[in-house]
């Protein structure tokens, strides 16, 4: 029985209080019993006096067909409805929510593969399917259909009449809104869609005379949007949308082309980071890669941050995951400012990742997903293979949001690791490879990826140009290539880095592989 909300942070002013959005998980039956002591839990790290949380933006799952069909079902079913008939759950989170001074959101999955809605069953035609839905009955709703637009509009509008939310955001990241390969085509099905319920919304302002935010969570690029059926431009030329959520489990944004096709809007742009279904090989990842991820967003002109299934205290909703990092992001990842000084990890990015290969293919067995463009990180650079000849750089991009200067006292030092695999090692004994290293978890059999540990050696041979600077011969850690870098040979935003190796045979049945590659910025 899961209870999910998002945490975003406002760095400009919106038409309602600031907010910072948080998604959490948890279960009120039988572990909290008492309302009032489940409300305090829900908002431990809301209600730490060091975090800075603005808004909470509620996922309740269910609510998403409860309003048409007037029955509830599924697992989320105590949340809405407690053991006393009388008690309104729902009111009372936003109630809750706002006692806190906090901007409030309903998070509308804007599909699911469920059958909790008997309208479903009664019309399997608006219904398409695909391998992971375990259910013969169950499928997602086809948006090509007027009777689906209809059915979710109808929805839409009891939810946001009935609760007492600031906004609503519309997560086109919660399943499937077209069958693969038929999304864009029906693009103007979806835009008359949000069309529709942009007139509902402010409708719904003029007659409670107060504002109403609506958000949408997209892909994280533009072209990933058009993948997927959504015509971003024609949504931002019409002002359809006073939110655009950026990605989910991306480490990777288009902040730039999203600010320049919101230019004269008053459209805010919020990249959201998902460290439960995360990105492959950065599952609890830390908190010097979430300052790292934070920086360059806001560098880029984010203007807020959306944290995604982050606990939201210890050990809740997610057991053994890294609940001190997410504290730690909320203390610190509120402003640039904040974040100045602080050791960070960059990263460029590997593709797949968050629900393995039943949904998403895995880095190292892709295959080009067309059901859906978000969630998988499909145009990241990783892995990628080094040319055996040495003539051809492998060319990956960087983004340093630090400035880095030579004379700065506090900077400790600057370093790229490099992680690498090579199937022609296999033959070796161990006793003459590199240490193995742990690559990716989730997603992966046994939640664990290992790298195919290279000849010892191998460090003579690797090359590495930051900016077509060539860096000095690296040391090894722990299976990790590691190179200095000098304040000179960096740059403030994007970095081009190249990678080859020298005196390997160009006949080799197999390539080096890049697994994962990192800057670390340290301070003193």
């Amino acid at each position: 029985n899961l209870f999910d909300a998002n945490f975003t942070i406002h760095l400009a002013p919106l038409k309602s209080p600031l907010g910072l959005v948080s998604k959490n998980t948890n279960n009120l039956l039988p572990d909290h019993p008492d309302v009032d002591a489940f409300m305090k839990y829900q908002f431990t790290f809301t209600d730490d006096q060091d975090t800075h949380t603005d808004s909470i933006w509620w996922d309740l799952g269910i609510l998403d067909d409860e309003l048409k069909t007037g029955d509830i079902k599924g697992p989320w079913a105590p949340w809405t409805k407690s053991v006393d008939k009388n008690l309104d759950m729902v009111n009372l989170i936003v109630a809750e929510t706002k006692k806190r001074g906090l901007e409030t959101f309903y998070s509308h999955r804007m599909n699911g593969a469920t059958e909790w809605t008997p309208l479903k069953k009664e019309n399997p035609n608006w219904l398409f399917k695909y391998s992971w839905i375990p259910d013969k009955d169950a499928g997602y709703w086809n948006y090509a259909f007027p009777e689906v637009r209809k059915h979710v509009l109808e929805n839409l509008t009891g939810l946001i009449n009935q609760y007492d939310f600031d906004g609503i955001q519309l997560d086109y990241a919660r399943g499937l809104i077209f069958p693969a390969g038929t999304q864009w085509e029906n693009r103007n099905e979806l835009t008359d869609l949000m069309r529709s319920f942009r007139k509902i919304t402010l409708e719904f302002e003029k007659n409670k005379n107060r504002p109403f935010l609506t958000a949408a969570r997209v892909p994280e690029n533009i072209v990933g949007c058009h993948f997927d059926g959504i015509d971003i431009e024609a949504w931002v030329r019409e002002e359809l949308v006073d939110i655009l959520v950026l990605g989910c489990r991306s480490l990777d944004m288009d902040i730039h082309s999203f600010r320049n096709l919101t230019k004269g809007t008053n459209i805010k742009l919020y990249p959201s980071i998902d460290d439960h279904h995360a990105c492959d090989g950065y599952h609890n990842p830390g908190i010097k890669v979430f300052r790292g991820l934070a920086s360059n967003w806001y560098r880029d002109g984010a203007d807020g941050i959306q944290s995604f299934n982050f606990n939201f205290a210890p050990n809740a909703p997610f057991g053994n995951e890294d609940w001190e990092s997410h504290l730690q992001f909320y203390k610190e990842c509120h402003s640039p400012k904040a974040l100045i000084g602080k050791d960070k990890t960059f990263i460029v990015q590997r593709r797949g990742g968050g629900h393995g290969p039943s949904v998403i293919p895995n880095a190292e067995d892709w295959y080009t997903p067309r059901h859906s463009y978000a969630n998988t990180s499909m145009l990241s650079s990783l892995p990628a293979a080094i040319n055996n000849d040495g003539k051809v750089d492998t060319l990956l991009t960087i983004n340093v949001a630090d400035e880095i200067k030579p004379d700065n006292e506090n900077l400790k030092e600057v370093t790229i690791r490099l992680l690498l695999s090579d199937k022609s090692a296999q033959i070796l004994p161990d006793s003459e490879r590199l240490d193995t290293v742990i690559v990716a978890t989730w997603g992966h059999i046994n939640r664990r990826l290992d790298n195919i540990p290279a000849a010892k050696g191998i460090e003579n041979h690797i090359q590495i140009r930051l900016n077509n600077s060539l860096l000095e011969k690296p040391v090894l850690s722990k299976g990790w290539i590691i190179f200095r870098v000098e304040p000179s040979q960096l740059s403030v935003g994007a970095n081009l880095v190249g990678i080859n190796i020298r005196d390997r045979d160009s006949k080799s049945e197999f390539n080096v592989e890049i697994e994962k590659l990192e800057l670390h910025v340290n301070y003193i």
